[in-house]
């Protein structure tokens, strides 16, 4: 098992030589590496070694991101370029570097966003949620954190979706145990609360949580602890837009946030649609 300052100059795969550490998540290290094949730097994520013996199932998570990443193709989603094994049996995966801020960063450097470029921040992230969605696959993590901000040569920016260490295929069997819940509170659907069936419009619910909070600089719910944040999610009504907003970014809100899927826009391209429509009235 390798520390990480000791993986810096190590190639692998023959092709990706560790250049510097530039992230450490729950589970795995994250470095900057050079493709030598191509001369271009990449992102390159290593599983933790010690997980396996405190977690059976971090390796199948792991390579379930992977199994994930390799189905998705979108602008909008960060791009996996290669997977492997280190020398000392630890799973990795090589994706593209990502040069830009987190939306968390952003909300939190910025507070509330000009709604128009909220808008369109919601809306690309819809449209990699739909090829997400098209490809069977549900994110379960969706969260400003989650959301980076590229450059993109325009004055708005390109959004794309990351991290899909928790995203599941639809049908497949689960590996967490019995009852937990994975993903942040804040951004949780009701029915993944109620430990009930979940689909890809419980993602939907996360996009409606994130476009009020680029709105208004603060989630919709929020509890002075866990429990609190539960009976919000579960039981309360989203508080109402500064006024001086368009209602038609509320009414699209406000249904992305209903507490029964049903009664959510059908798929990330309705909403999407929904959302555009709401901002020609801006």
């Amino acid at each position: 098992m390798a520390a990480a300052s000791d993986r810096i100059g190590q190639v692998y795969g023959r092709q990706f030589r560790i250049d510097a550490l530039i992230g450490r998540g729950a589970m795995a290290d994250v470095y900057r590496a050079l493709d030598l094949s191509t001369a271009a730097y990449v992102a390159l994520k290593v599983l933790r070694h010690h997980l396996e013996d405190l977690d059976p199932a971090a390796r199948q998570r792991f390579m379930r991101e992977a199994d994930v990443q390799a189905v998705l193709r979108h602008r909008n989603i960060a791009a996996l370029l290669a997977t492997g094994v280190t020398p000392a049996d630890e799973p990795y995966l090589v994706a593209e570097l990502l040069r830009g801020k987190s939306l968390r960063g952003v909300i939190k450097s910025e507070g509330r966003l000009d709604p128009r470029r909220a808008a369109s921040y919601a809306f690309q992230a819809l449209q990699g949620l739909q090829a997400v969605h098209e490809a069977g696959v549900l994110h379960r993590d969706l969260k400003p954190a989650n959301i980076m901000l590229e450059p993109s040569g325009t004055a708005i920016d390109r959004i794309v979706l990351i991290d899909f260490g928790f995203a599941t295929f639809e049908g497949s069997a689960k590996l967490t145990q019995q009852g937990a819940i994975v993903g942040s509170l804040s951004y949780i659907a009701p029915e993944r609360l109620r430990g009930e069936e979940v689909d890809h419009r419980s993602d939907l619910y996360s996009i409606g949580i994130i476009l009020f909070e680029m709105l208004m600089g603060a989630p919709p719910f929020s509890g002075s602890d866990d429990f609190e944040l539960v009976e919000q999610q579960l039981d309360a009504l989203p508080p109402p837009l500064d006024p001086a907003l368009p209602s038609e970014l509320e009414t699209v809100i406000n249904r992305a946030l209903e507490k029964q899927q049903d009664d959510r826009y059908a798929s990330a391209a309705e909403m999407a649609n929904a959302l555009q429509h709401a901002v020609l009235q801006l």
